[in-house]
């Protein structure tokens, strides 16, 4: 458990930074809080993206050949 070392202390006599930095510390690290929570999405959406560009450009290059085919005979 958390203990606040200057218990008596008055948040008139904080300056700035020190209320800067007391917000940092109280506050979680964006960039860590989002890589946690957005790592199994992005892996999961950055899968599916990659599977349909495949599938289009698979589709894509039948098609080209198909017409190719009906072109050549």
């Amino acid at each position: 458990m958390l203990t606040n070392p200057e218990p008596d202390r008055n948040i008139e006599e904080l300056n700035d930074e020190e209320i800067y930095a007391a917000i940092r510390y109280l506050e979680a690290d964006p960039r860590s809080a989002s890589k946690e929570s957005d790592d199994t999405a992005t892996t999961v959406e950055n899968d599916d993206d990659a599977a349909v560009i495949c599938v289009c450009l698979y589709i894509g290059v039948l098609g080209c050949l198909v017409v190719l085919w009906l072109y050549l005979s």
